[in-house]
């Protein structure tokens, strides 16, 4: 429908110019004001301010780089700097108007920076002098080539002090220039110019009040192009002639008296019509909505009925009360023809419950969701019988904060929907319980990112880890490059497990710093299954002492040694002198018996009952504790000799001494 609404027309004059041009001459004489008031930052300074501000920074980058390079600190500078730059930042915000200013507080933090980057420059250019001093130094005692370096580098550090005080002048003297640019341009507008000067204009310019006036103005110089908008205050007297004007919205609250008589009216939406239409004579009335009241009839041609929607051609009924409709069942859409639908399920079925079902058939399955009060369920059931006779079927479960996933089968056809499903396996996710997972086949699987095949690891049905495909490895820790701890999981069994960090059980230790820890300070041994000590082997062995198992609880087949036999092959040791082929001229010269395993005919005697075997019989060495006991008892045979021959002394200092 076309609405009428408001026509708005908009004419400005000369009078409007000049009142435009005054306003701007008012602006300028302010501007003039607030240079004058100090106070107040007018916007020539503000300017000015900028440019200085760009400047300090430059140089606050640049010599705080200088300083960093030679370990210089620049904590003052940096302080001083964000103090002055927040400051005058919040005076630059508005670059257009006047702004308030704290002069004395501008100067001071302007005055604290200023210090502060020059005593770092002083320490600059006596770090680069030290420099200078030393590459000086260098060059005097060094070669012909380390002294052109040296100076190179005395060069260069001077250069690099030149440009810090180049950079300072340079900045000075364009800060300088600027600011006598500034008041020449200032001193040029306050006089201003003689009659008949020529005056370029290149930026905004204020002009006086009252200094452009409708005299100033030729007659007819205003054209069209030049008049923005015509307001229709302006119009006073005179006709407008609407023949030649189209009017796109006429505000209908402005015509109040005579008659609007409409030949050619078209209406698109009666919707602003409130009163009694008596009578309405129409052949056809067209719409999709009727509100309110009774609709008495067996049928009603209509989507919509205020308040919700029937979808259907017919409704059956003599009432329908404003957004309700009193039913016990609502059924949509066609009632699936398949075979297996015996419960005559409709596609939407909402009963008198409230209960919601939605349901859909096909060729061999059976889909249905159902949301009754605070559940949702849906559920899958097949028509088609497995190899076991019974029959696939799946449920999903919403309810009382819990989602549970089951999947399993029905002994039978389900086509009801209204048998429980014998689980197979589940999940059920709690806010309770956490994550639960029951079942033969229920895992949690990590197939990798999206590029990789074939890796990944899953979580078995009781927890265990085991890698999928070519996956090598499982890792606990912080991140790839942090782990705690890995373990390899690949088939060949060829990647080892690696703790990163000390490992503890109960009392025993292993450290990263190749110690094995007693916490408790007890013993450490090595033993089999049945606690029974076993043998160590070992390359050097570095102790502070030492003790052998010598209990006699822990012994069999005991029986006293023959002393002269030990002795004996203890004295048939060939003893000799060497350095291991692994050694340096750092390691000392060994002493110690050799077991001869190169030449056919031994050049080294060692009784083999002095060997050290593995448990595969295989020689590893000398036993040095049986080699020891066997040293043991050649001091006890040579100590019985000695008192032998102690004895025989005696006795022959007897008959000597008579």
């Amino acid at each position: 429908m076309a609405t009428l609404g408001t026509v708005s027309v908009s004419i400005t004059d000369a009078s409007t110019t000049a009142e435009t041009a005054q306003a701007t001459a008012d602006t300028a004489n302010t501007g003039v004001t607030n240079l004058n008031t100090s106070s107040i930052m007018s916007v020539i300074e503000k300017q000015q301010l900028e440019y200085s501000l760009t400047v300090a920074t430059i140089q606050y980058k640049a010599i705080v780089t200088t300083a960093k390079s030679s370990s210089i600190s620049t904590t003052a500078l940096t302080t001083a700097y964000n103090a002055m730059n927040t400051y005058e930042s919040s005076l630059l915000a508005d670059l257009t108007t006047a702004s308030t200013v704290d002069r004395d507080n501008l100067t001071t933090l302007q005055s604290t920076y200023n210090t502060a980057y020059s005593n770092v420059q002083t320490l600059i250019n006596d770090s680069f002098s030290d420099s200078i001093s030393e590459a000086a130094a260098s060059a005097a005692t060094a070669s012909a080539a380390t002294a052109s370096t040296a100076a190179s580098t005395a060069s260069a550090a001077a250069t690099s002090a030149g440009v810090v005080g180049s950079n300072a002048s340079s900045t000075a003297s364009v800060a300088s220039a600027a600011a006598s640019q500034a008041s020449a341009d200032y001193t040029t507008l306050s006089t201003g110019v003689s009659d008949g000067s020529l005056i370029h204009i290149t930026t905004k310019t204020a002009i006086d009040e009252a200094v452009i006036g409708t005299a100033e103005l030729a007659d007819a110089a205003i054209t069209n192009a030049k008049i923005g908008s015509v307001s229709a205050s302006k119009l006073t007297a005179g006709t407008i002639d609407f023949s030649t004007i189209t009017g796109t919205n006429i505000n209908a609250t402005n015509i109040t008296t005579g008659t609007l008589d409409v030949a050619r009216l078209n209406v698109g939406s009666l919707s602003a019509l409130s009163a009694d239409l008596g009578t309405v004579t129409s052949g056809t009335i067209k719409g999709n909505t009727i509100t309110g009241g009774t609709i008495s009839g067996a049928t009603v041609s209509g989507n919509t009925i205020t308040g919700g929607t029937i979808s259907g051609t017919t409704i059956t009924g003599t009432v329908i009360n404003g957004g309700t409709i009193n039913s016990g069942v609502i059924n949509s859409g066609t009632k699936s023809t398949s075979s297996y639908n015996t419960g005559g399920y409709y596609p939407l079925t909402i009963n008198a419950s409230g209960v919601y079902t939605s349901t859909m058939f096909d060729s061999s399955v059976g889909l249905q969701a159902a949301i009754d009060q605070a559940s949702l369920t849906t559920s899958v059931r097949y028509f088609t019988a497995s190899s076991d006779g019974t029959y696939y079927a799946n449920q999903t479960s919403l309810s009382n904060g819990q989602l549970t996933l089951t999947d399993g089968y029905t002994a039978a056809s389900d086509n009801t929907f209204s048998s429980g499903v014998t689980a197979t396996g589940s999940v059920s996710l709690s806010s309770v319980y956490g994550i639960n997972l029951y079942g033969n086949t229920q895992t949690i699987t990590f197939n990798g990112r999206i590029t990789d095949t074939n890796k990944g690891i899953t979580f078995t049905t009781y927890g265990n880890i085991k890698s999928n495909g070519n996956q090598g490895t499982w890792y606990v820790g912080y991140s790839n490059d942090s782990q705690t701890a890995n373990f390899g999981i690949d088939s060949a069994g060829s990647n080892p497990i690696k703790f990163n960090r000390d490992l503890w059980v109960r009392n025993m230790g292993l450290s990263r710093a190749h110690q094995v820890r007693s916490k408790d300070g007890g013993g450490i041994y090595f033993t089999d299954d049945d606690s029974n000590r076993v043998n160590t082997y070992h390359k050097n062995i570095y102790y502070s002492g030492s003790s052998s198992k010598s209990l006699l609880s822990e012994k069999t087949n005991v029986e006293a040694a023959d002393i002269n036999y030990w002795s004996s092959l203890a004295m048939s040791i060939d003893l000799a002198t060497y350095n291991y082929d692994t050694d340096d001229y750092t390691d000392p010269l060994r002493l110690s018996g050799i077991i001869d395993d190169v030449n056919a005919t031994k050049e080294w005697a060692l009784p083999e009952a002095f060997y050290a075997r593995d448990e595969d019989g295989n020689i590893v060495g000398i036993d040095n504790g049986v080699l020891l006991n066997a040293v043991l008892a050649l001091s006890q045979e040579q100590a019985k000799q000695i008192d032998e021959l102690n004895t025989n002394v005696l006795a022959m200092e007897a008959k000597i001494n008579g």
